[in-house]
């Protein structure tokens, strides 16, 4: 069995790459990027239908995970150009490679509900869009260009992970950032002192490894094609609470230091969402608890892991 997995140098790429592989599965990459990985395939653009026509002619997948994606970019057509376009360019090389009936799932976001309110919590799969940045605009056309395909009988899935979290995670989200800071405190080579940004809202945390054993259920269920599915705990947590649990975690005494620089023009004050329909799908989720997610990043940010 053969996997074709974009982003897999990212953080949910990489743990996305070492589950398959543990199941198994003979795992093929492609990115604009060399890479050192077995069955890697470089491409000189990922818009570039021809040479992804050639790297799925090369892997013959029996199952594509798109992750591939850009949060942050000073350049706003970056955005358009890896979270959309290389999913077109993608999905059309599937079809033109003789590869049009193999599953793929193509990994959205929670950003594409965008601002929501009180009102709109626990955020279901049926909320209507409404993204605010560039991301989560790039992200929601690439969901909407996998739904169309997946109406004229494409196996294609969408999921929409929240707050992804676990070892390795990106240094600039909270969680990470946190931790990173705590573990300088507690190996003595920073004083004792946290710089934060607004810690009341509160975000539907996921563990990365959790997400992944998902992916591989939903891209292998005939049931999930054609829909959109979030990927939650179905759990709020106050950014707060998670810290009081890392300082507890190391056994530190800290001052929280709230820093201009740290706070967002727009932070939604709650956002979780609902694990009604994927559970309908797939059955009971089993989830490791938010405390063992928290450890597991602490001892990476301490080195022990």
């Amino acid at each position: 069995m053969r996997a074709l997995v974009t982003g897999a140098g990212g953080f949910c790429g990489s743990h996305l790459t070492r589950y398959l592989q543990g199941q198994g599965v003979e795992v093929h990459t492609v990115s604009e990027r060399p890479a050192q990985r077995v069955r890697h395939h470089h491409v000189n653009r990922v818009t570039d239908i021809g040479a992804l026509e050639r790297v799925v002619r090369l892997s013959e997948p029996d199952y594509i995970f798109h992750l591939a994606g850009v949060t942050v970019s000073p350049d706003p057509t970056e955005f358009y150009r890896i979270n959309t376009q290389f999913a077109v360019a993608l999905l059309e090389a599937l079809e033109n490679g003789g590869h049009g009936d193999r599953p793929v799932l193509l990994v959205g976001t929670s950003a594409e509900y965008g601002a929501v309110s009180e009102g709109d919590l626990p955020i279901s799969e049926d909320l209507r869009p409404r993204p605010y940045n560039h991301y989560g605009i790039s992200k929601l056309a690439q969901t909407l260009e996998g739904l169309a395909l997946s109406r004229t009988g494409r196996p294609v899935v969408v999921v929409r992970p929240f707050n992804m979290i676990g070892p390795g995670m990106p240094a600039h989200l909270v969680i990470q950032s946190l931790a990173c800071q705590i573990a300088q405190i507690a190996r003595g080579v920073a004083p004792p002192v946290i710089a934060v940004g607004n810690l009341k809202p509160s975000r539907d945390f996921i563990d990365v490894r959790d997400a992944v054993a998902i992916y591989w259920q939903v891209v292998r269920n005939p049931d999930c094609y054609g829909k959109i599915l979030n990927v939650c705990t179905g759990r709020e947590t106050v950014v707060e609470d998670a810290l009081r649990a890392l300082i507890q975690l190391a056994g530190v005494e800290t001052e929280v230091r709230t820093e201009a620089s740290r706070l967002k023009a727009l932070d939604i004050p709650a956002h979780y969402g609902s694990t009604v329909e994927l559970t309908r799908l797939l059955g009971p989720l089993t989830m490791r608890p938010l405390d063992s997610s928290l450890n597991d990043i602490f001892q990476a940010a301490m080195g022990r892991s």
